[in-house]
């Protein structure tokens, strides 16, 4: 039970999107011991940057640094060399870049990563995001398919999607690649502004190998309570 207790650890991201560091590392604090990696996005980072990444890890944290970047392929490189440098386990860049765009994101995490001694992180190619509605669930499969394609041919170690498009890119894709699936939330939890969500049972079952969730855990009265409420809920799933 212990064992496969820690792989499910491994498996659950905390989104920490609270501008403001002390309360983010505070509810770090909370949540030592049941939860392994946090997400740092642009609110945190533009109001503190490497200094969160550098204290969150100090805490014991693995850190995804979700920045979204987009850029031409030269300040995309510059950007994840400085990323891979802050020594984060996993990274984002947008997939509906261009394959050089991609390339040269997964070449300068790498540079970063090997000029501090550091495992490189995983990047990962965003493909649409969950608040994305409007359009026919077909629509919107197509496009995740085609920038999920292109991002891992062009050297990603994985995407991000919406978990309804999780079956559909794990036989495209296969068993490697790494699926990090935001906008999860329990039975019953609030939407709010999420329009493609689901409960982490449906997209481990799906094919997720990761879940990022934030106000599930983060807005409630006990996070550390709720996160253990998802963690039980993900170890019901075969094979988790």
């Amino acid at each position: 039970m212990a064992r496969k207790a820690l792989r499910v650890q491994e498996r659950l991201i905390v989104a920490l999107d609270d501008p403001a560091l002390p309360q983010a590392l505070a509810l770090a604090k909370r949540l030592r011991g049941v939860v392994r990696t946090v997400k740092v996005g642009s609110a945190l980072f533009t109001a503190h940057g490497p200094e969160a990444v550098a204290r969150l890890r100090a805490m014991g944290f693995g850190v995804m640094l979700d920045l979204k970047f987009f850029d031409i392929p030269s300040t995309v490189e510059l950007s994840c060399r400085a990323a891979g440098g802050l020594r984060v386990s996993l990274l984002t860049v947008h997939a509906c870049g261009e394959p050089e765009m991609l390339a040269a994101a997964v070449r300068g995490a790498r540079q970063g990563a090997r000029r501090v001694g550091a495992a490189p992180p995983a990047v990962l190619g965003v493909t649409v995001l969950t608040s994305v509605g409007g359009r026919s669930a077909r629509q919107l499969r197509a496009e995740v398919l085609r920038r999920a394609a292109r991002a891992i041919d062009a050297g990603c170690n994985g995407v991000v999607a919406s978990a309804r498009e999780a079956a559909a890119l794990r036989r495209r894709l296969g068993r490697q690649p790494l699926i990090v699936c935001p906008g999860i939330r329990p039975a019953r939890a609030a939407r709010a502004d999420q329009q493609r969500v689901a409960t982490p049972r449906e997209a481990l079952a799906q094919g997720a190998s990761h879940l990022v969730v934030g106000r599930p855990i983060t807005a409630a009265a006990d996070p550390r309570a709720a996160a253990r409420h998802i963690l039980e809920e993900m170890e019901t799933v075969n094979g988790c």
